[in-house]
């Protein structure tokens, strides 16, 4: 007569209780397998798991996908056993050694449980099932993911920024699921496998040394993106650099930047002034050197014409040799002349934007005004923004202060300062790529860090807690 579900489960109990009295194994031994037979009762629907509520001792270790180290199971895999049932809580998020976890190509459903107990896992495969929901928070607790795939199912929700917190993570497949919203900026040097196609995914992929190696088909198939990345051009942005806002207005008081034109409108106009009378100048002496070019071969030529009604011929050959080696001189001083105007037109040009050496002109100033903004933070000697530009590439921008600056360092210093810490590269500073100032302006740009800072990873709750109980 077949036993119904519930009673092999009480079964079991009460035989790892009674063998607690008589064997010499601890209850222990018995944990995992409770477990196990606990998922089954939710999970197999269609009663293809082999998992029998008689196994003694160890030998739930030879259950069908299980493989132990010792008592605890380390590893499970069921895929392809046409599992119709749900993930029920506190079942296999008790296999608190558990590395390997899956449960692909199944047609499970419902969503997916407090995954903390599961703290050692290193890969969860969990594609074509039916899972629904959004991903648990407790999964970002894991930090030593390695693999996670979630691709074929119907989750939902956005894409939780606290991914770019697992430091360790190898490949992420998220496609043909229904997650919304924006992409966030994965930057992990470990990421080599990543795509999350087939979502409804929306706004621009941040451009990020890690996203940046993944091809357009990784985020294919969700009309909303666009960016660099995927050759989609976005919709104009937020300026920089937008219209001035009042003189009474508070700067920074929403995350959006609103008025900054005022950091550097005034410079700026300037510059364009100054290349307007450049360019005019430039035409004025291009015009001086023609007409002395004419004069002087008309004079050339007369004084042939003298040559030869004289008859002096050593002299017209003296004259023809001092004529050419004129020519040549002042053509060497046009050119030489010509060469230097055009450097100052395209320094000019750039808008004066200063880039540390070795680094590569990728923007232009009038580009960093044109970019978005968000407010990141202020300084005892300044205010730093985030800064997006057409190009959808990231970076820091450093307001410095100018009164508190003014009475520290001049132009030439602050040039040799900008100079010699450009110059510095190490792992644990963040390079300087390029800056600006004016007469009352000073910019500093540099990498923009996804991954916040120290500080308040410091004051993290969950963080704090671990390093009391560390100490």
């Amino acid at each position: 007569m077949p036993i119904h579900p519930h009673l092999l489960l009480l079964l079991l109990l009460l035989l790892a209780s009674s063998n607690a009295h008589c064997s010499k194994l601890p209850t222990l031994v018995f944990t995992d397998a409770t477990a196990l037979l606990a998922f089954k009762l939710k999970a197999d629907v269609n009663d293809h798991l082999h998992f029998s509520p008689l196994t003694r001792g160890l030998r739930f270790c030879a259950w069908q996908g299980v493989e132990c180290n010792g008592p605890k199971v380390v590893r499970l895999v069921l895929q392809n056993l046409d599992l119709g049932g749900a993930w029920a809580p506190n079942t296999l998020s008790r296999l608190d050694q558990l590395r390997v976890l899956s449960l692909q190509n199944n047609s499970l459903t419902g969503p997916l449980p407090d995954l903390t107990g599961l703290f050692n896992l290193k890969s969860l495969f969990l594609d074509n099932n039916y899972f629904t929901g959004s991903l648990p928070p407790s999964l970002f607790s894991l930090h030593r993911l390695r693999n996670l795939d979630f691709s074929h199912n119907n989750f939902s929700g956005p894409i939780s920024a606290a991914f770019t917190s697992l430091d360790r993570l190898h490949s992420l497949r998220l496609s043909f699921n229904s997650f919304n919203g924006s992409i966030p900026p994965f930057n992990q040097s470990s990421l080599k496998v990543f795509e999350v196609s087939g979502n409804n995914l929306s706004g621009a992929v941040p451009v990020t040394p890690t996203l940046f190696r993944f091809p357009p088909s990784s985020f294919a198939f969700n009309p909303s993106l666009c960016g660099e990345i995927i050759r989609v051009q976005c919709r104009p942005a937020q300026p920089f650099f937008g219209p001035a806002a009042p003189p009474t207005a508070a700067l920074g008081q929403s995350a959006q930047v609103h008025g900054v034109n005022g950091i550097i409108r005034q410079p700026y106009e300037k510059k364009r002034h100054d290349r307007r009378a450049l360019i005019i100048g430039f035409s004025a002496g291009i015009f001086v050197l023609v007409c002395s070019l004419v004069c002087f071969a008309a004079a050339v030529r007369k004084q042939r014409s003298r040559s030869k009604k004289d008859g002096r011929s050593g002299i017209m050959a003296a004259d023809e040799a001092a004529t050419a080696e004129a020519a040549a001189v002042m053509r060497m001083e046009m050119e030489r002349e010509l060469e230097e105007k055009v450097k100052r037109a395209e320094v000019a040009k750039s808008g004066s934007l200063v880039f540390c050496a070795g680094e590569a002109q990728v923007y232009t100033l009038d580009q960093l005004m044109k970019g978005s903004a968000e407010l990141l933070g202020r300084g005892c000697l300044g205010t730093t923004y985030k800064a997006v530009l057409d190009s959808r590439l990231m970076v820091t921008v450093k307001r410095l202060d100018a009164g508190k600056m003014a009475s520290h360092a001049t132009k030439e210093v602050f040039e040799r300062h900008m100079e010699s810490v450009g110059g510095l590269r190490h792992p644990n500073l963040v390079p300087l790529r390029a800056y600006f100032q004016a007469k009352h302006e000073r910019l500093i740009i540099y990498d923009f860090q996804p991954n916040g800072s120290l500080f308040s990873l410091i004051h993290d709750l969950d963080f704090g807690h671990w390093l009391l109980g560390a100490g």
